[in-house]
Formats: C-alpha cells, sequence, structure tokens
C-alpha cells in the first residue's frame, strides 16, 4: 500500500468517494493533521510517505531531503512555483500538476473582479453595511480597450468571456495560438509596453517565472492611462507590490483588483489593506466544480505514477 500525505484542504472535499477508489487501487490517502503549514513542519511529517499532494505550501529543499520515500509531489491545481522542481528532479522525485482544470473557474472571477472594481462594487456594498447611501461614479468596460498578458487556458478562456462586452483585445503571449487569436479577434503584440500604453485594462493571466516576475513595476505603470484599472488573478509576484501602492496613492492609476498576492496571507499591516481597491484571498480556483475536477486529475495522475509506473503527465518526466 502506498502512503499519500494531503495538506491541501480542498483535496476530494466534494467527491470524498475518490479516497476509497483509491484505497482500492493500492493508494491510502492521509490528510495532514493542520492547515497552511511551514516547510518545516512538512519535512517533519512527510519521511514515510510516497506522494505529497499539496496545495499552496512551500516545497524546498527542506521538505525533500525529509522526504526520502517520496516518489511524486502533486499540486492540487495548476501553479508550481512554490515547489522546488528543479531539487525534485534532482532527486528522483516525480512532480505534476492540473493544468487548465481551473481555468473556466479563474477566468470568471477576473471577468468579476473587474467588473467589481470598475463599478466599485466592494466599496459601495461596505459603504451600505455603514448604513451610508453614497454614490461613486464608475467606468463601463465595453467598447474599451484590454490588454491580456498571457493566453493560457485562463487567459484564452477570459478573452471569451469578454466576447460579449465588444472589447478591443490586445494580447502579449511568447507562443500564443494564431488560429485561436483569429477566431476571437485578438491583436496580438510583440512589445509588451504597447499594452501598458493603450489598455484601459490589464489583465494578468502568466505564470510567474524568472522573466515575469515584476512584469507590472514602477516603469511599466508610468506608461498606463491614469484609468487603466489591473487585475490579477494569478500570482501575486508579477505585480512589485510597492510600485502598485504608490501608483494607487497617487492617483497614477484608476484602480486594481487583486486575487493573488506577493505574500499570503495577506499581512494584516499590508498597506494595499488601505486602499479603496477590490480584493479577494487567492479564490480563483475555489469552485466546486473545478476543486471535483482537480482531486479527479489528481487521483488518476497519482495511480499513473505509483501504480502503473507511467510518468507520462509529469512536468519533470
Amino acid at each position: 500500500m502506498y502512503k499519500v500525505l494531503v495538506t491541501s484542504k480542498s483535496f476530494a472535499r466534494y467527491n470524498p468517494e475518490i479516497i476509497e477508489e483509491l484505497k482500492e487501487k493500492g493508494i491510502e490517502i492521509e490528510r495532514a493533521s493542520v492547515s497552511n503549514m511551514s516547510s518545516e513542519q512538512i519535512a517533519k511529517a512527510v519521511p514515510d510517505y510516497d506522494a505529497l499532494v499539496c496545495g499552496i505550501d512551500r516545497i524546498d529543499k527542506t521538505v525533500l531531503e525529509a522526504g526520502k520515500k517520496l516518489k511524486v509531489i502533486h499540486m492540487n491545481g495548476t501553479g508550481v512555483d512554490h515547489i522546488d522542481v528543479a531539487e525534485a528532479s534532482k532527486r528522483h522525485i516525480y512532480v505534476g500538476n492540473c493544468p487548465g482544470a481551473n481555468a473556466q473557474a479563474v477566468a470568471e472571477l477576473n471577468l468579476g473582479i473587474l467588473l467589481c472594481e470598475a463599478r466599485k462594487v466592494v466599496k459601495h456594498s461596505r459603504l451600505i453595511d455603514q448604513r451610508r447611501w453614497e454614490r461613486e461614479v464608475g467606468v463601463e468596460i465595453s467598447g474599451k480597450t484590454i490588454g491580456v498578458l498571457g493566453l493560457g487556458a485562463i487567459g484564452r478562456r477570459f478573452v471569451e468571456l469578454l466576447q460579449g462586452f465588444r472589447m478591443r483585445v490586445l494580447a502579449y503571449d511568447a507562443a500564443p495560438d494564431l488560429k485561436w487569436c483569429k477566431a476571437f479577434q485578438v491583436e496580438l503584440v510583440d512589445d509588451v509596453n504597447q499594452i501598458y500604453r493603450e489598455s484601459d485594462f490589464v489583465s494578468l493571466n502568466l505564470p510567474l517565472l524568472e522573466s515575469t516576475q515584476g512584469i507590472i513595476n514602477e516603469t511599466s505603470l508610468r506608461q498606463m492611462k491614469k484609468e487603466v484599472i489591473i487585475v490579477n488573478t494569478a500570482r501575486g509576484g508579477l505585480i512589485e507590490t510597492d510600485a502598485l501602492i504608490e501608483a494607487l496613492r497617487e492617483k497614477r492609476i484608476r484602480g486594481a483588483a487583486l486575487d493573488a498576492f506577493a505574500e499570503e496571507p495577506l499581512d494584516l499591516e499590508s498597506p494595499l489593506r488601505e486602499l479603496d481597491i477590490t480584493m479577494t484571498p487567492h479564490i480563483g480556483a475555489s469552485t466546486i466544480e473545478t476543486m471535483k475536477n482537480v482531486t479527479r486529475i489528481v487521483s488518476e495522475h497519482l495511480v499513473e505514477v505509483l501504480i502503473e509506473k507511467n510518468p507520462e503527465h509529469m512536468l519533470n518526466v
């Protein structure tokens, strides 16, 4: 029987029958005793396990050194920037994820918080809670220009959801699907600065890589329109937080809608909390449908690697 440690709270939450299905195939699931574990806590817990299914826990060298029996580490979702994939590869540990599994959920939230920020829905809701009847004039997104950085599964789905708004879509991607771009009238740009200069809204749908770290910074922010709204449901590290805070405080940009932060949970003393912007606690993939889908994919991959010895879907195969 292979033993799997699960630190992700959402794994099998809405399809618990998968736990028994895995057990019948020779894979036993055990949940971590606490949530939001540090890498040191995971390192203490992991030595007896053959596999680890994690959320956004930091899986670094400390964990990998302790996991002497580990054969696979699987993200219960898409992004793996918090996992030291290179170190895992050195130790012959497979790393897996679920690309595209959360695309619909994240794309819908991306659109949702964009609309909320454009009309200051959160602010007006708080005013109502305070028994105040005050109105702030918002902006419409229809007919405007939106710049989309990243046309992966989430970026493409987001653009598809925008079709009813008759927006001009500018996009930047390292390897775009040209046929798809033509079908959805997406204008590809070679220079990302064109997006900064011409967009009324900028949406970040990129993975966090060395090349994308801090792609929104002081220089890029100073190129943007005063009325621009920045949306980020990807990774907090795509934005230089201090630069964004300064631009918002100085009213050099209109607003921001954020579901991802450089450090999570967001610090209680973070200056972002003082700003009049839309923020959600990284809930992009938090839908019942996505959680079910991700659990099914993870379980299939565990069977492939541990039982069938077929790691074809692993990132570092």
